[in-house]
């Protein structure tokens, strides 16, 4: 299932909530962990393994998951939505499409306070949910607690906790640039 593309983001929140509605009740769930393929996932799973964390996705299509919510198979990337990118993960977290463990960045650092938070991510998708981490960052009971790791040139309100990085350290980390923000986070 592909997000519908409209260049209005609530007719599309709309019409995505009943594809998934759909898409739901014909079966073929999985765990959100199983969906996910590539470099940069085998990297942030290895990771994740190894020190025990728990892993968390910021997904377009259907808001923050955990690797093992339960959902249907789809195929949503806020570097091809043509509408604002904040509203639509307002959308997500305030009218969840699925049922999910946590419905926001901002309620899990709230529930988590004391935890650490790792977030590798594009511009583009830091800047979906740049209000969300920066609530969020506000219930933690450090500054030190949130990473950010993103790359290009960022521009943002988090500038003071994002780590910018650069193509020309693909070599040294052994990877592509997809795999690059999880590459350097881990």
């Amino acid at each position: 299932m592909v997000f519908p593309y409209t260049e209005n983001g609530n007719p599309a929140y709309i019409n995505w909530g009943k594809m998934l509605k759909r898409s739901w009740s014909t079966g073929g769930t999985l765990l959100a962990g199983a969906l996910y393929t590539g470099q940069h996932w085998r990297r942030a799973v290895a990771a994740a393994a190894s020190t025990g964390a728990e892993l968390w996705v910021i997904s377009a299509g259907l808001g923050l998951l955990h690797v093992t919510d339960t959902i249907v198979s789809y195929a949503a990337t806020f570097a091809l939505m043509p509408f604002c990118h904040r509203e639509h993960w307002s959308r997500l977290t305030t009218s969840q499409p699925t049922a999910r463990r946590c419905a926001s960045l901002q309620k899990l650092m709230q529930a988590c306070p004391h935890d650490r938070f790792v977030i590798a991510a594009s511009p583009v998708y830091l800047h979906a949910v740049e209000e969300d981490l920066r609530a969020g960052s506000r219930e933690l009971a450090s500054l030190g607690q949130l990473t950010i790791v993103t790359s290009k040139a960022w521009q943002g309100n988090l500038n003071a906790r994002v780590c910018v990085i650069n193509a020309g350290m693909m070599n040294d980390l052994r990877t592509n640039m997809t795999g690059l923000n999880i590459s350097y986070a881990s």
